[in-house]
């Protein structure tokens, strides 16, 4: 059954948003326009149909969506039967005690640019569409849309940074209180693995970027208008990067806090076993002293 797919159009310099539930709504909706933003979230069998015969290739193209990656990707169909387009595959960072990766497609094909995504990155698109807005009309083609919406994930994916920090914080202190603890040591090991899972898409992000400034991305290449958009990414990725780096190094820290806790806790075994083995040495000394007194 289907659900809602929304598309977004323009005309006479208004922004346009039709809910469509069938083939045939859709039809009659892009027909009218030179460019629509069509965006399907958490699609269903039936919407995955629809948006393939948009596209114009097999529904099973789009099949493994929902799996995600995780580094960004971009892909193009190359057979005679189908259409070029342009496909960019790049997960929304979560960061709730643990990193979580959320696919987002995004598809580019000639006068539609299409979306794919689940339900977490709603708020991404509300943000896209407010940026979308502000443009002025001959800035609205879908190159310039596709380089916002980039850039509006990239921030979204910024928020995990807070997130990481309040638990670095909250590890440091219990390990200042507790510096012992084994489970602190098996927590900063599991965000460090998280951290470098970022890292990696972190990079990507940057060589997407630059892959789109230089223009080796298949069939897109980037407009004036959207350069001021891709030269703020490039600026907030490269500082990222640079947090993600000083956040491994806080791990270290704290795990060499762990291993300083380590060796105070052998040398204050090896103390209090050597106080036993001296004590076990004198006791009998004192023992045997004792009882030749006593037999004198």
């Amino acid at each position: 059954m289907l659900r809602l797919i929304r598309v977004y159009t323009v005309k006479e310099n208004e922004l346009y948003v039709n809910d469509v539930k069938s083939q045939q709504e859709l039809n009659a909706v892009v027909g009218k326009v030179e460019r629509a933003w069509v965006d399907c979230w958490d699609c269903n069998d039936d919407e995955t149909m629809i948006i393939s015969k948009l596209l114009g290739v097999e529904a099973t193209t789009l099949d493994g969506i929902e799996n995600g990656k995780v580094r960004p990707s971009y892909a193009k169909c190359r057979d005679e039967e189908c259409p070029y387009y342009t496909w960019i595959s790049t997960p929304v960072v979560e960061f709730a005690g643990e990193l979580k990766l959320h696919p987002l497609s995004i598809i580019l094909r000639e006068r539609f640019l299409i979306t794919l995504r689940t339900g977490y990155s709603s708020r991404i698109l509300d943000s896209a569409i407010r940026r979308f807005k502000i443009l002025r009309r001959e800035e609205r083609k879908p190159g310039v849309t596709l380089v916002g919406l980039l850039a509006e994930i990239i921030d979204e994916n910024a928020l995990a940074m807070v997130s990481i920090r309040d638990l670095i914080d909250k590890i440091e202190e219990e390990a200042l209180e507790k510096p012992r603890k084994k489970a602190i040591t098996q927590s900063i090991f599991k965000l460090k693995r998280g951290l470098a899972t970022l890292q990696q898409l972190l990079w990507a992000e940057k060589e997407l970027l630059s892959d789109l400034t230089v223009g080796v991305i298949p069939r897109l290449r980037l407009a004036p208008e959207a350069k001021p958009f891709v030269e703020d990414s490039v600026d907030d990725v490269n500082r990222e990067l640079e947090i993600v780096g000083s956040y491994n190094t806080s791990l270290d820290s704290i795990l060499r806090l762990q291993d300083l806790g380590s060796i105070h806790r052998v040398e204050t075994n090896l103390v209090y076993l050597t106080i036993t083995l001296v004590a076990l040495t004198i006791i009998p000394i004192v023992l045997e002293i004792a009882s030749r007194l006593s037999g004198a």
